[in-house]
């Protein structure tokens, strides 16, 4: 049986068009534009684009009328790379979670809050590990001071602005976080360590020199927290390596775990090229 793919084709090439530096430079592009620059009739490319608009591949602009890549599109790109990330990553948290005996994370950070991408877990019971698999807000967490440690000072405050605060009706987004834990309710009411701009800025500095963020019992109780942050090729922070520990186990300031972490993300970022000649 023949494969029909004119249709699909037709899709892409639409895609292709309104993902170039013209259709960004200029806002995107309207029908007109589209068909004279594909060759395309133009009743064919309006239909083309109101079923990529209705799928939320592409989203019209309601002054304009111009057509540009939509948040659908987008989100199924970032799936895409934390995909791959995860399957980069998971020798590195096999390997960390072996050293620390403890369960191993790979994170993301998405706008105020760090989603988990890849757990392997480490078989202990007294490890609490039913945030897996939720968001949780940055703040709290050692992956989001770790990554948030990495942001310009514009950039940091900026952030501070948007999501310094830990707003009721968290979580929003039913998509990442899609079950309430009775955790999650603590974590509203409990005094956040980080309840200012100057405390980030200086939780930032501390991060920054020592190459990891800790978060002590924040999440839960006495566990430490420690994550670095992973660059990929272009030195772009793509996400943060975690992992904790009892608090009776550390006798160093968490200087042994944090320097665990720190060495895991630094190989793990190198054999993404951060760093590498070329």
């Amino acid at each position: 049986m023949p494969i029909h793919s004119s249709g699909l084709i037709r899709d892409l090439e639409v895609l292709e068009l309104l993902g170039t530096d013209a259709s960004w430079q200029n806002g995107g592009m309207g029908v007109q534009e589209i068909a004279t620059r594909l060759d395309r009739d133009k009743g064919q490319v309006s239909r083309v684009c109101h079923t990529l608009a209705s799928t939320g591949l592409i989203n019209r602009d309601r002054v304009t009328r111009r057509y540009r890549l939509g948040h659908h599109l987008y989100a199924l790109a970032m799936r895409t790379q934390e995909a791959h990330l995860a399957t980069l990553a998971r020798p590195a948290l096999l390997d960390l979670m072996a050293s620390a005996e403890e369960s191993a994370h790979l994170t993301v950070l998405r706008g105020g809050v760090i989603m988990t991408v890849h757990t392997e877990l480490a078989q202990d019971p007294e490890r609490d590990d039913r945030f897996d698999g939720i968001s949780l807000p940055a703040l709290k967490t050692a992956s989001g001071r770790a990554i948030l440690a990495t942001f310009t000072p514009d950039e940091l405050t900026a952030w501070w602005e948007e999501h310094g605060e830990l707003r009721a009706d968290y979580p929003a987004n039913p998509e990442t976080s899609p079950i309430q834990l009775p955790e999650v309710g603590r974590l509203r009411k409990k005094p956040n360590a980080i309840n200012s701009l100057s405390a980030l800025q200086r939780a930032a500095k501390a991060a920054r020199k020592a190459g990891y963020a800790i978060a002590d019992g924040d999440l839960t109780e006495n566990i430490v927290d420690a994550a670095a942050p992973v660059r990929n090729a272009f030195g772009v922070v793509v996400g943060a390596l975690s992992v904790g520990a009892r608090k009776n186990r550390i006798k160093d300031g968490n200087m042994a775990l944090g320097q665990l972490v720190y060495d895991s993300a630094h190989a793990l970022s190198q054999r993404m090229g951060w760093g590498v000649a070329t």
